[in-house]
């Protein structure tokens, strides 16, 4: 998988622009408003980073993380090019030092990478490293937001961009997560649930979460 997104760094974000008409951009920038100056964040995943540069840019102290070497090369560009400073750590995020040590953690579209129980197990690694009291952020493929047209529209859109993104070896085939009945199970409580429409309506759409984490309960 690794290797798959080192050959598509130079065109990973355009292409996601194209087939969301911009709705998967919106949606990582959601997190953004509910940051403050000076907090710790980290990225995981990353890739090219452009939610990351603009956390920088309001003042947050960025730790981005990815396993894809040109992926970050491209993300340590942009933040010289505009004097940011960011760290960037070529690793898995359950290899990382510290943990608990973040008031942020922001995992836009990396859960679905993995299938359901491995998800499970990274979405777990997440948690660890955010401090108690802090916030997970996440934003994702949105279920179906009602029944008929809409419904079908969403199931054949969200198994067209899975089944391409399999094929290239991006990510493992699954259904659309519960992504909130997976925090509220872990004790997060849900701040924030945002849809992001492809084309307007109930149909196709992404969503942006912000949860959580309680001061005390979790490990």
């Amino acid at each position: 998988m690794k290797f798959v997104y080192d050959r598509v760094a130079f065109l990973y974000d355009e292409v996601c622009a194209v087939y969301s008409l911009g709705a998967i951009a919106r949606s990582k920038r959601h997190h953004l408003g509910f940051l403050r100056v000076g907090s710790r964040v980290l990225y995981v995943g990353v890739g090219r980073g452009a939610d990351a540069l603009a956390a920088a840019r309001a003042g947050a102290q960025v730790t981005a993380v990815d396993l894809s070497e040109p992926m970050l090369r491209r993300l340590r560009a942009a933040a010289i090019r505009e004097g940011l400073c960011l760290e960037l750590v070529e690793d898995d995020v359950s290899q990382l030092p510290c943990p608990g040590d973040y008031d942020v953690v922001v995992a836009n579209y990396f859960l679905n990478m993995f299938s359901e129980s491995d998800a499970q197990s990274m979405l777990g690694a997440l948690l660890v490293q955010v401090r108690p009291g802090g916030r997970l952020c996440l934003a994702d493929f949105a279920p179906a937001a009602g029944l008929g047209l809409s419904g079908v529209a969403t199931t054949a859109y969200y198994r067209l961009v899975n089944g391409v993104g399999w094929l290239l070896g991006i990510c493992a085939l699954h259904e659309i997560p519960d992504l909130p009945k997976w925090l509220t199970d872990r004790g997060l409580e849900i701040l924030d649930i945002k849809r992001f429409p492809v084309m307007g309506g109930s149909g196709p759409a992404y969503w942006a979460m912000i949860a959580r984490r309680p001061r005390v309960g979790l490990p």
